[in-house]
C-alpha cells in the first residue's frame, strides 16, 4: 500500500494548495499506474450513483461487486472503499490498463480520480482545521484546490485547475462536495455521542450503521435526480439523530 500523504497535505496545506486558475504542467499516458497500489479510494454517494450509472447496475451492485464497507475508527461511520483485487493490488475497475468507468464516460469516474493530481479541500474563514474528501469544518464552506505528488505521466502539457475540472464536468466550487462534507460532519459528531451511551446496544449501533449506509451510499435509483435523492436520505437521516438526541 503506498503511504498516505493527505495528513501531510492538511498539516501543509499552504505548501499544496493551487490557485483555480493557476498552470500545472501534467499529461496523462494511460499507463494505469495510479490505478495500482491503491487502497485509499473512498468513494461518496454521488461517486457510486456515476459509477452504477455508467455500468448500468444498481448501488448496490456496484458495491458488493467492487467495494469494501467498513466502519470507520475515528468518525464511526461507515465507509466505502474500492477494494483492490490481486498481487499488484489493482482497483477492480481496472481492466488492462484502462478504467471501466472511464471507458464508458469519463464524466462518470470517481471525483478523486477525475482530479488526480489534484485533490481538493473543504476549508472555511472560520474553521482552524481542513478537510479530506470525507469531513468538512467551519462555515462558510470553500472548496481548495491542492496539486499532489505526480509521481506519473509527464509534464508535456499544462492546463489550469479550472480547464482540467471543465474535462470531468466538475464545478469549481462544487456545492454537492460542500454538502457531503456538511453532512459527514453533522452524521459524525452525533453517532460520536451516541456510540458508547448506557443503554446503547450492539444491535442498536448495527441498526444505526445500516441506516447510515442505506442513506449515503445504498438507496439510490440511477433513473431518478441523484441530488434530490441525497437531500432527501440526509434529511431523514438527520431526523433519526434528532429522535435519538433527545433520548440520551
Amino acid at each position: 500500500m503506498e503511504k498516505d500523504h493527505r495528513h501531510e497535505i492538511i498539516e501543509n496545506i499552504d505548501q499544496y494548495r493551487i490557485g483555480i486558475d493557476d498552470i500545472f504542467a501534467f499529461k496523462c499516458r494511460e499507463c494505469g499506474k495510479c490505478c495500482r497500489n491503491r487502497e485509499d479510494i473512498l468513494l461518496n454517494s454521488r461517486d457510486v450513483y456515476n459509477i452504477a450509472t455508467a455500468l448500468d447496475m444498481t448501488n448496490k451492485q456496484i458495491i458488493e461487486a467492487y467495494c469494501e464497507v467498513y466502519i470507520g475508527k475515528d468518525s464511526r461511520i461507515p465507509i466505502v472503499r474500492l477494494l483492490p483485487k490481486g498481487p499488484n493490488r489493482n482497483c477492480p475497475l481496472l481492466k488492462g490498463d484502462r478504467c471501466l468507468v472511464h471507458a464508458q464516460n469519463p464524466a462518470l469516474k470517481p471525483t478523486v480520480c477525475a482530479l488526480f493530481p489534484l485533490g481538493r479541500v473543504v476549508a472555511s474563514e472560520h474553521a482552524s482545521e481542513h478537510a479530506s474528501e470525507d469531513m468538512g469544518f467551519g462555515n462558510p464552506y470553500e472548496v481548495q484546490y491542492i496539486l499532489n505528488h505526480i509521481g506519473c505521466g509527464s509534464l508535456k502539457r499544462k492546463q489550469t485547475v479550472r480547464a482540467w475540472l471543465e474535462n470531468y464536468n466538475i464545478p469549481t466550487d462544487d456545492q454537492f462536495f460542500i454538502k457531503w462534507n456538511e453532512a459527514l460532519f453533522k452524521i459524525v459528531t452525533a453517532i460520536q455521542r451516541y456510540d458508547g451511551k448506557d443503554g446503547v446496544t450492539d444491535k442498536a449501533m448495527e441498526m444505526l450503521w445500516g441506516a447510515i449506509f442505506a442513506s449515503l451510499y445504498a438507496d439510490y435509483d440511477t433513473h431518478q435526480d441523484f441530488h434530490q435523492q441525497f437531500e432527501n436520505n440526509i434529511f431523514k437521516l438527520l431526523r433519526v439523530f434528532d429522535g435519538l438526541m433527545k433520548m440520551f
